[in-house]
This record gives C-alpha cells, sequence and structure tokens, in this order.
C-alpha cells in the first residue's frame, strides 16, 4: 500500500538526525550482512518505509525498492513488535519470493518504550544456513553495527560530525576484540597488510601495531565513535574506516595507491592543459596587439579596416582560451563566451554612445572547447557583418543574437532590422571575406548548416551538431 503521508508527519529534531545517520548507514549494513535493509517510521496508516538498500555482495531477497510503501501487519508482524514494545525480533517463519526463501528480523531504533523507527532485516536462506566463516564474522558485525545504529546516530571522534560509511570494492575487513587485538581479517584485509609491509596473518596481533593503524585506528578503539581517514604508509595509501562497537571494532581497509596516482597524474595534466590554454590565449592577445598597432600606423583606409577585423577574429578566439584556462575541462559555457565577444565587437565597431542596440539571448550549456573556439569567431563575424552591413554607418538599428541547445545540436540565430541584401545576393559567390570564413567554419569545420533570409532585415541561421554530455559529467 502507497503512504499519502506528508514531512510534517515525520520525525523531527533529534530523531530525525537519527533515522538520517540510520538512512546513509543502510547500504553498510546490506552490503557486509549480505541482507536486504529497510527503515521504516510509524505513521498514522502504519509503519511506512523511508529508505532501503538491497545487498551488492548476495541475492536480494526483495526485488525491487519498497520506498514509500506500507508495511502490511500479518506479513511483517517482527516489525510491528517492535514499533510497540521495541527490543529485537527475530522472525521464525521462512517467506519467500522470486523462489528465494529468507527470514526477517527488525530492531527498534530509539530505544525506549516508543521507538520512532524499525529497522527490518531480510536474510536470504542460503546465506543463513550455509555460510562459511568469513560470511558468518561479516553477518555478526552487521547485527553489531545494526544494534549501534539503533543506540544512536554514529558520529565522527569529534562527538558531533554524523558518519556513514559503504563497502567498496576491493575493501578489507578487519574485526578488533574489546582489548585490540584482531580476532578476523578477510583475505583482501591481510593482503592489503601484506603490500604494506606485514608478514604473515593479522589474527591475533595488536590492531595498532598494523602499519599506520596506531595512528588512525587508535583513537577510536573504546570510544563508541567511528573515524575516517587516509594515511601513506611503506610507499602504499591506505584509506581507513573504524567503527567502535563498544565491545569491539570493525575496520575497513582499503589500498587506495593506485587511486591517488591517478588523481595526481590527472590534475597535473589539468594543471598543464590551463597552462597551453593560458599562454595560447597570450600569444592570441598579442597578435591581436600587433595587428592594432599596424593598423594604426597603416594610412590606407581599407588596409585599416581588414586589419582591424582581423584583430576581431582573434580576439574572439582568445576569450575561449581565457575561459579554458579557468577551467578544470576542455569544455566551456559558450552562451557566456558568446555574450563576451559580442560585447567586445559592439564597443569596437559602434562605441558606446551608438544607437545601434545589440542583445543576446539563450543558453547553450558546456560545449566542447574546439567546437567553442569556432563559434566565438563565426559569433564575431556574423555579429560584426550584421552592424557594419546590416545597419549601417551611423544608423539606428537593434542586433541580436539568439542561442538554443538541443538534442545534439546547436542553434544560433543573428539578426538585424537594417537594409537586408542586396538584390541577387549569392552567398557562395557574393560573399566577403567575413562571411566566407563563416561558411567555411561552420560547413567545414563543424560539419553544421548555414542559411540566410531576409525579412524586416537579416537573419542568418546557424545550426551545428554537438555531443550530448553523459548525465554522470553533466
Amino acid at each position: 500500500m502507497e503512504s499519502q503521508v506528508k514531512p510534517s508527519d515525520l520525525p523531527q529534531g533529534a530523531a530525525k538526525a537519527h533515522l538520517d545517520n540510520v538512512m546513509g548507514n543502510l547500504q553498510f549494513v546490506a552490503d557486509l550482512g549480505y541482507g536486504d535493509v529497510a527503515l521504516a517510521v510509524p505513521v498514522s496508516e502504519g509503519l511506512l518505509i523511508v529508505a532501503d538498500a538491497r545487498p551488492m555482495t548476495a541475492v536480494a531477497a526483495v526485488a525491487s525498492s519498497r520506498v514509500g510503501q506500507v508495511l502490511e501487519p500479518d506479513l511483517e508482524a517482527e516489525a510491528y513488535l517492535v514499533a510497540a514494545q521495541g527490543g529485537v525480533a527475530h522472525g521464525e517463519r521462512r517467506r519467500s519470493t522470486r523462489g528465494i526463501s529468507y527470514a526477517t528480523s527488525a530492531y527498534a531504533v530509539g530505544r525506549g518504550e516508543h521507538p520512532y523507527g524499525v529497522i527490518v532485516r531480510d536474510l536470504s536462506q542460503y546465506v543463513v544456513e550455509a555460510p562459511g566463516k568469513m560470511e558468518r564474522v561479516f553477518m555478526s558485525l552487521a547485527e553489531r553495527v545494526v544494534d549501534a545504529l539503533c543506540q544512536g546516530p554514529l558520529v565522527d571522534i569529534d562527538g558531533q560530525t554524523p558518519f556513514t560509511t559503504t563497502r567498496r570494492a576491493g575493501d578489507g575487513v578487519i574485526e578488533v576484540d574489546v582489548s585490540g587485538i584482531v580476532t578476523y581479517a578477510s583475505p583482501n584485509a591481510v593482503n592489503i597488510m601484506r603490500t604494506a609491509g606485514v608478514d604473515g596473518g593479522l589474527d591475533g596481533r595488536r590492531v595498532v601495531e598494523l602499519p599506520g593503524c596506531s595512528i588512525v585506528v587508535a583513537p577510536v578503539l573504546g570510544t563508541g565513535a567511528a573515524h575516517a581517514a587516509t594515511i601513506e604508509v611503506s610507499g602504499r595509501v591506505l584509506s581507513v574506516r573504524t567503527i567502535d562497537l563498544f565491545e569491539g571494532s570493525v575496520v575497513l581497509v582499503e589500498d587506495v595507491t593506485d587511486v591517488r596516482r591517478r588523481e595526481q597524474e590527472l590534475r597535473v595534466k589539468e594543471a598543464t592543459i590551463r597552462e597551453v590554454h593560458h599562454r595560447v590565449k597570450n600569444n592570441l592577445q598579442t597578435i591581436a596587439s600587433l595587428l592594432r598597432i599596424q593598423a594604426r600606423r597603416t594610412s590606407n583606409e581599407e588596409a585599416s579596416r581588414s586589419l582591424e577585423e582581423a584583430v576581431e577574429r582573434v580576439s574572439s578566439m582568445a576569450v575561449v582560451h581565457e575561459m579554458l584556462a579557468a577551467s578544470t575541462e576542455e569544455r566551456v559555457d559558450l552562451a557566456a563566451a558568446a555574450r563576451v565577444v559580442v560585447d567586445m565587437v559592439r564597443q569596437g565597431l559602434a562605441g558606446e554612445d551608438s544607437t545601434v542596440e545589440v542583445t543576446v539571448e539563450g543558453e547553450t550549456g558546456l560545449v566542447p572547447a574546439a567546437v567553442a573556439t569556432s563559434m566565438a569567431l563565426v559569433i564575431a563575424e556574423l555579429v560584426h557583418n550584421a552592424i557594419e552591413h546590416g545597419i549601417g554607418q551611423g544608423r539606428d538599428g537593434h542586433v541580436s543574437l539568439g542561442m538554443r541547445r538541443l538534442v545534439g545540436e546547436l542553434h544560433f540565430a543573428v539578426r538585424d532590422d537594417g537594409v537586408g541584401l542586396p538584390d541577387g545576393f549569392d552567398a557562395a559567390t557574393d560573399a566577403h571575406l567575413g562571411l566566407a570564413i563563416v561558411r567555411t567554419v561552420v560547413e567545414d569545420d563543424l560539419r553544421g548548416t548555414l542559411d540566410l533570409s531576409v525579412a524586416r532585415g537579416t537573419t542568418v541561421t546557424v545550426r551545428v551538431p554537438v555531443p550530448e554530455i553523459p548525465e554522470e559529467e553533466s
């Protein structure tokens, strides 16, 4: 049954903070204990599931998420029992779903006469009835983690910061007794410690004698708290997470040496790429300055105008490289770059006191550097043409750049309300240098299309393909 519960009906304050912490650790419990885990809270309709997790280490007993559903009292008697009187209830009878037989246990969250939550664990029969030593230890540790979560939120050793974790591929698990002696170490934990310089097994050793553990584990033992830290020992980088369970502790250790090395290599690569873009931007600005100086010194008006147009082209590309130099990836917000380029062209041609109005509308999102650089040049040319040729020298008018992103395509339209194109104008044969550059860049370099139309001025429409950014990267 789906619930129609309002947020105000759910626990608030300290109870909510406790339940949030339980939610954050459900996946850890599911993977460590080989079983489905759900958190339910009492509402007027019954027990409402507000979070759940299915194990990545075993076959899930429940096929899909049950968040938003109210547990049925006849099928979830254990959960309703502990919700009414607290404590723990282990189901005796087996249930079946999708051919999987499983048993259910329930644990009251917020121990007392009126629990404000219930943790429900479902363990499949094959896990419960035929476990190996590792499975038995892991399930016992999961049970103890659940017990700790039921009593209160897991907090860092600072006593305030909520602690949450999950199991990661390659994690090693170490069980430590109340005296700090290792009572079990998984094969992964043994291998990781061997790469860090430990000879032989770990069982029976004092945990603080293991590489790095005197620094990152010792402060947690006996505190009832938890802590995560990364430490470098014997040339290896270890990620260590410790949860004290009052009568012992569980330590998760992961060798992240290769991960750190790749991260460092990526940081160096990103810094190098940014430096390259910075230098390219500086070089382009230097070229633009040289062209500008040459334009001022030439006495030929046509040559001077051509040099000033070249300055605009070079400067438009420098804008994109300046943005790339400040970015951590090879993509830029083309709409932001376009606004800078358009303003640069407007000021260069019309000046601050011009009666030509230039507007920019729309968004493009992040665009690959190669596309952005080429389109910055195209936009500079089209806006320049619209102001200089579409509106004309000394006239009032309006030029607009509209941008939008469609699926797999960027769409740009530069419009002016000027005199329009001459009669019989053929863009393929009559275009001046600027429009010829635009056509070459759009059609040959970007594999896009260029269309011109005349209706109350001139409109140039450009469509260029652009790859979609995967959701995880956006």
